[in-house]
């Protein structure tokens, strides 16, 4: 009966108007805190939130970075800009998995130039000028190491090129190891966290691949053709 009780208790709670309010605002509120941490202005239009289910919608959504980061050697920093409309996320539990599923209808995505090199590993001397860090992937496993995350779109769009729809799922398979799956074409790849470096292994091959910044390629890339 107590546990019936409180569970009505909760119910009314959640449902409450006021209680919804109040969470699609820190809700906002965090979202504009996360990224103007990693140097990123945000734009939010229209946040509705749901709790029973908990599903969160918006019809606008821009991250920006109006100038160079101030982070050199981390990942963040191959975004300039991210716009995600008419989206909604939904949210549902299953045996020691939370699933998690973004779906838009369209998603722009602007990032900086990239170079990508095949190579069996880099030297450590040059990871404080890689994209990426060791300490951004261990950042992101604390937060999504138990869920099963999906993200969808009808129009996709990359650096100004229509790629048509988009559909791919991501889950950490251990601390140091991330599996991105694109469904329709059935194609992995794996990301693999070293310290020097984030390895990415395409399924089916036997390749590894890294992506360097462009103003360090040029003298990089003859010092790891000599190595291979």
């Amino acid at each position: 009966m107590l546990l019936f009780a409180g569970a009505l208790a909760l119910g009314a709670l959640t449902l409450h108007p006021d209680t919804t309010l109040q969470l699609a605002t820190n809700f906002r509120k965090n979202m504009i805190r996360s990224f103007k941490d990693s140097g990123m202005q945000t734009q939010l239009k229209n946040l509705d939130l749901s709790i029973w289910p908990l599903l969160i919608k918006w019809e606008f959504l821009k991250i920006a970075r109006p100038s160079l980061p101030d982070l050199p050697n981390s990942w963040v920093q191959i975004f300039k800009a991210i716009e995600l409309s008419d989206c909604a996320i939904s949210v549902w539990p299953d045996w020691f998995r939370l699933h998690v599923e973004l779906q838009c209808t369209k998603m722009d995505v602007q990032h900086v130039p990239l170079q990508w090199s095949s190579v069996a590993s880099l030297n450590s001397a040059y990871a404080s000028e890689f994209f990426f860090t060791h300490s951004d992937f261990m950042n992101l496993e604390s937060k999504q190491g138990w869920w099963n995350t999906t993200i969808k779109a009808d129009h996709w769009f990359l650096n100004g090129e229509a790629l048509g729809s988009l559909h791919l799922r991501y889950h950490f398979i251990s601390q140091t190891e991330l599996e991105v799956e694109w469904p329709n074409s059935k194609e992995k790849i794996l990301l693999s966290s070293e310290p020097d470096q984030l390895r990415i292994h395409k399924q089916g091959t036997e390749k590894n691949y890294g992506f360097l910044n462009p103003s360090l390629y040029a003298e990089i890339m003859p010092i790891l053709r000599v190595a291979l």
